[in-house]
């Protein structure tokens, strides 16, 4: 099954065209040019003393969220031929689970999202999704990165960071996804900024340091903290 998978991912990228912000599962790039396009950006505001306002989402279990049918979109929307399609809608076909608890198992139910967990085809197909779903709220990176389902926001105008956020909170849960506000959190280069931004009325978590796909990101530009957090690990 692997072996059918990876030829399906492999037809479907030689049509497909993903967005240059996303750095995850795709060629020639990957978290260093993330990491480093972030830092930058980071620094570059800091040397010219100009605010820099970021958003770090947390999508709450997004590969298992998302549902089949924003897969189809997704394809069509990439011009991914029917043919191809339908041999990604057999390998979902009728697939169903149960639920184990200490006293019984359940009786056998309908999955209608999530993509499949090992499958070769997996992370293509939630990238896909991603770039389908949120294709006019992304702007030129690195104002706006991505790495599967870990996003980066950035503005030099707070108010701008409020709005973007708000959007792509709405944008994912009309395609069935959420976004975790608890774990989605807000960062600038202005430190006498005392005030946060704001999801559905609920205020984002503030932080001077962001752990950003492993390598820690600092409001102040010093690399001291990523330092000490390399060291802690060792």
């Amino acid at each position: 099954m692997k072996i059918f998978e990876r030829i399906i991912d492999r037809r479907i990228r030689d049509i497909i065209r993903v967005s240059t912000n996303q750095c995850g599962f795709v060629a020639n790039c990957g978290t260093t040019d993330a990491i480093h396009a972030a830092r930058l950006l980071i620094e570059k505001h800091r040397e010219k003393q100009k605010p820099l306002h970021l958003a770090f989402l947390d999508l709450e279990k997004a590969f298992y969220r998302v549902p089949h049918e924003a897969i189809w979109y997704a394809l069509r929307w990439h011009g991914v031929p029917e043919e191809l399609i339908e041999w990604v809608r057999i390998l979902y076909a009728d697939p169903r689970s149960r639920v184990q608890a200490a006293a019984d198992t359940s009786a056998e139910f309908l999955i209608s999202v999530g993509v499949h967990q090992g499958s070769a085809l997996s992370p293509l197909l939630f990238i896909l999704v991603m770039d389908a779903i949120t294709s006019d709220l992304q702007r030129p990176a690195p104002w706006t990165l991505l790495y599967a389902d870990d996003v980066m926001l950035a503005s030099e105008q707070k108010e701008d960071i409020q709005r973007q956020t708000q959007a792509w909170s709405e944008r994912l849960a009309r395609f069935g996804l959420r976004l975790n506000v608890k774990k989605t959190e807000y960062m600038t280069t202005n430190l006498d900024e005392l005030s946060t931004i704001q999801v559905d009325g609920n205020d984002l978590r503030r932080t001077d340091c962001f752990k950003y796909l492993g390598s820690t990101l600092s409001a102040d530009g010093n690399l001291a903290h990523e330092v000490v957090a390399r060291v802690n690990a060792a």
